[in-house]
């Protein structure tokens, strides 16, 4: 059984419309792929914004609260510098505080030096920073190579040809 905020993760990526989230492409040549750190994941950017979009969309419909995960919210953590791409935050109720609750990244397969920098940072927002939930969302064809698994981060498969999740 898939945990429910998980089943919620990949519910809006398969939401996503391939006109807005493709709009920098579907994937890095090798040459680009081997450009400084500084200009690493600016395709993945419109991935990013249409999966908060389709997330949103279903938060404003409540749907987090009716499947038992309570209020969520994204927003940065005040104790990282460098941070995954969506962070989402459990709202304390009853006077209980708000809590770290999972920790997401969007990445293209054809971008291997952001795979394992994304999947090293998630692993450390699992084991040091405390979020129990950590995503990497791998963009691209089913057929490209899978990175080593990653204690901590589960790895969620887009498969850019049928756009949907796969595996």
């Amino acid at each position: 059984m898939t945990p429910p905020f998980q089943a919620l993760v990949v519910e809006a990526l398969n939401l996503m419309h391939p006109r807005f989230a493709a709009a920098h492409g579907r994937e890095y040549t090798p040459t680009e792929a081997e450009d400084p750190p500084a200009s690493r994941k600016t395709r993945e950017r419109s991935f990013v914004m249409e999966f908060y979009h389709e997330f949103r969309r279903m938060w404003d419909k409540a749907i987090p609260v009716q499947r038992g995960l309570g209020h969520i919210l994204v927003q940065g953590d005040p104790d990282a510098p460098r941070q995954p791409d969506l962070l989402f935050w459990q709202l304390g109720e009853h006077g209980a505080p708000d809590r770290r609750f999972g920790a997401v990244s969007l990445v293209f397969r054809s971008n291997p030096a952001a795979v394992a920098a994304d999947l090293k940072l998630l692993a450390r927002f699992h084991s040091d920073l405390g979020y129990p939930h950590a995503f990497c969302v791998l963009i691209g064809k089913a057929t490209d190579a899978n990175p080593d698994p990653v204690p901590g981060v589960t790895i969620i498969h887009f498969d850019t040809e049928k756009w949907q999740v796969v595996g």
